[in-house]
């Protein structure tokens, strides 16, 4: 007898865990306007069992530690309630700064002339945190885009952030299709890519 488990009979089960690992868990993401009024940032909640995972304080300094050591059908749960923000092209209340170890060669060798930057581009910041958490300093420590062929900062010229937008998409297809979350070079392999790493 061929004990051996018929692949689709295996990918119906690894669904099927999948669907059962999100079910627990309650996933929001909301647009909130600044105290200071200068602005909006997104709110991510996750929550299990009425336990608020984490919260809009940890968040301010984009620390996302306790989504990223979530499941990868979790992880791809709250990417996915980002998307809808990823052509939001408003004003981000919090400014360019550096959220990573400054001791990485990218988060201190030159500093970025841009001073602020849309949703859109939070947005993709954000997820960076959620996917590779201890890795996003190899990412871009800072929430600024760079044009390889134009040789400038992009963060308010929304035709070329749209590049990166349709550039993380196409990673999400490719991460969403196998649950594996893919290597993080992908990301500033671009047209388009983080600054420091231009």
């Amino acid at each position: 007898m061929n004990r051996k488990i018929p692949a689709m009979l295996l990918i119906l089960l690894m669904t099927c865990l999948a669907s059962a690992q999100t079910k627990s868990y309650k996933i929001n993401v909301s647009k909130q306007e600044c105290p200071n009024k200068n602005g909006f940032c997104l709110n991510v909640e996750v929550s299990r069992y009425d336990t608020v995972i984490s919260n809009l304080n940890e968040q301010s300094f984009y620390n996302y530690e306790e989504i990223y050591m979530l499941p990868d059908a979790v992880k791809i749960k709250v990417i996915e309630a980002l998307l809808p923000y990823l052509s939001d092209s408003s004003l981000c209340c919090r400014k360019v700064r550096t959220y990573e170890n400054m001791e990485y060669p990218g988060c201190y060798r030159e500093r970025p002339v841009s001073t602020n930057f849309p949703i859109n581009i939070e947005t993709l910041f954000i997820i960076n945190r959620v996917a590779y958490n201890p890795f996003t300093f190899r990412i871009g420590c800072y929430p600024v885009l760079y044009s390889m062929g134009l040789e400038r900062e992009i963060n308010n010229d929304q035709q070329q952030i749209k590049l990166m937008v349709a550039h993380y998409k196409e990673w999400f297809k490719l991460y969403k299709s196998t649950g594996e979350l893919p290597p993080n070079t992908i990301l500033n392999a671009g047209k388009i890519r983080w600054w420091g790493h231009h």
